[in-house]
């Protein structure tokens, strides 16, 4: 459409607006703007975002981060997937996938896609491109971590069930296509701590922070932070009150108590995330049985419903299952942004049964906005405990409440205490914490050896948070990250072990150098 001097008056006067020079070509996936073609997503934010991730990560974990805030961008999709159900359209989870893709294209977002396979539990599907691999292309590596979230929450969304997304082609470092494979998985945590030391997954996707209480948790367990200035103000009090080898003793010792306190979490989260998989799985089909026998779930008059059998106040099945299986169970509905016990076999502080409150945040975020089951600990009642949650939909696909079963935690680790010595790799528990406090900024690692012939462990840091507070001061300084390093191993390996520092970048030697030896009864 032409545009002259008379158009862009009125414009400016406001007596026009811009729609009618907007041309759009879906097939081409092009917008333009007075004869002039224009992108219509916003390339200079996409990089924006990255390169913030990036300032503060590195490049991988910047695409990963991505990654995760654009999953959440696609179980949005759960909207258009209830819409097509009521259109009576039930499209399987490829297809679905493949809509989404054909919209955002026409809408200018990337190449056409195609969809190279597609299984019950298996999708992959291919482009030329993607726009942030055109974006990102001077990065040279895989970098379309928006479309790995996108593509993990769109199915998500309409799977109900978890599944991980793997770019394993990008066009951005030279490859002929962006080829994503997507597998529905099962999350334990043994997958999510090799993910973390793999570097497919930074650790603060499991970190939850609530700064009103001023509490840190990472997968439900409290976590302590240290801010250098704490800390630095922290040691020279120690110094000053008992001198500097009695503080340097302390410190050492106390941080290695947190090194295997921190190990210890682990393979609590071991144990009581295979458990959910297991027991609690089977806890939550019978319960499911046992409601669904009666019908249908549906909101009936303001409560909820399983047919004709109204669940609010009604103790039947729960005592059943609780009476047979020894577990505990819970019907939350959902009611405006809250889900509500309406009926339950737990028993509060004063007695009584639970009814009437409510469950925590994290949790509804996983099963009411992302329809998920959750498996892991929490605190219910004030017990802690290992659980399962699992969304309750209507006949339209709707969440309209949460089904709940679980154990008390002490239960399940002092019955499974040797299992968790059996079950749990001293390998893993001792990168899982590396890698927590590496990226938590506590130390950065650089490599780990060992010597056969003399029994020792070598681990070599670029920096650790005291010597980076001290800075060079002749000397070695880093007596909390030897004691830290050592109750790491004791409690990976089961072995006591000492820890000492030869090399300190507070010393002038190029890095932080730690050796790890056998401690002599």
């Amino acid at each position: 459409m032409k545009i002259g001097r008379e158009d862009f008056e009125a414009l400016l006067k406001g007596d026009k607006t811009i729609a009618p020079y907007i041309e759009l070509d879906p097939l081409a996936g092009s917008y333009s703007v007075f004869g002039v073609k224009t992108a219509s997503n916003p390339n200079y934010l996409i990089k924006a975002i990255y390169e913030m991730y990036e300032a503060n990560l590195n490049k991988k974990l910047a695409v990963k981060a991505v990654r995760k805030l654009f999953r959440s961008v696609g179980q949005g999709s759960v909207g258009l997937n209830n819409l097509l159900k009521k259109l009576g359209m039930e499209l399987k989870p490829a297809e679905f996938l493949m809509l989404v893709f054909k919209l955002q294209h026409q809408q200018g977002w990337g190449a056409p896609f195609e969809l190279v396979e597609a299984s019950e539990k298996r999708i992959i599907v291919r482009t030329k491109h993607t726009f942030e691999s055109q974006v990102m292309k001077d990065w040279n590596m895989t970098v379309c971590g928006l479309h790995q979230g996108w593509i993990e929450g769109v199915l998500t969304a309409v799977t109900g069930k978890s599944w991980y997304c793997l770019e394993k082609t990008c066009h951005a470092k030279g490859d002929e296509y962006c080829e994503f494979v997507a597998d529905q998985v099962s999350p334990s945590w043994k997958f999510k701590a090799e993910a973390v030391v793999k570097g497919e997954s930074a650790i603060t996707e499991f970190i939850e922070h609530k700064p009103l209480e001023g509490k840190i948790s990472l997968m439900d367990e409290p976590v302590v932070m240290m801010p250098r200035f704490i800390f630095t103000s922290m040691t020279q009090s120690l110094k000053k009150t008992m001198g500097e080898a009695p503080a340097s003793g302390v410190n050492y010792r106390a941080y290695m108590d947190m090194g295997k306190e921190n190990v210890e979490h682990y393979k609590k989260m071991s144990i009581t995330y295979d458990l959910s998989r297991t027991k609690l799985d089977k806890d939550l089909i019978e319960l499911h049985k046992r409601f669904a026998a009666f019908g249908a779930p549906l909101v009936s008059g303001g409560q909820i419903a399983y047919g004709g059998h109204i669940v609010n106040n009604n103790f039947e099945v729960v005592d059943s299952i609780e009476k047979d299986m020894g577990v505990k169970a819970t019907v939350f509905q959902k009611t405006g942004d809250k889900a509500i016990r309406v009926s339950t076999n737990v028993i509060g502080a004063d007695g009584k049964r639970a009814v009437g409150t409510e469950i925590s945040s994290v949790v509804y975020d996983a099963v009411i906005n992302k329809g998920q089951t959750y498996h892991g600990t929490a605190d219910v009642v004030g017990k802690k405990m290992v659980v399962a949650y699992e969304p309750i939909r209507n006949s339209a696909g709707e969440i309209i409440g949460i089904l709940f079963v679980g154990t008390p935690e002490d239960d399940v680790l002092g019955q499974f205490k040797d299992e968790i010595k059996k079950r749990t790799n001293p390998k893993t528990l001792s990168d899982m914490a590396f890698a927590f406090y590496s990226q938590m900024g506590w130390f950065n690692f650089v490599k780990e050896e060992w010597d056969e012939k003399t029994k020792t462990k070598t681990i070599t840091l670029s920096h650790t948070v005291e010597s980076e507070s001290f800075g060079n001061i002749g000397k070695n300084v880093c007596y909390c990250t030897a004691g830290l390093l050592a109750g790491i191993i004791e409690g990976s390996f089961g072995i006591r072990v000492q820890a000492k520092e030869i090399k300190c970048k507070s010393k002038g030697d190029e890095h932080c150098v730690f050796t790890i030896t056998n401690k002599p009864e």
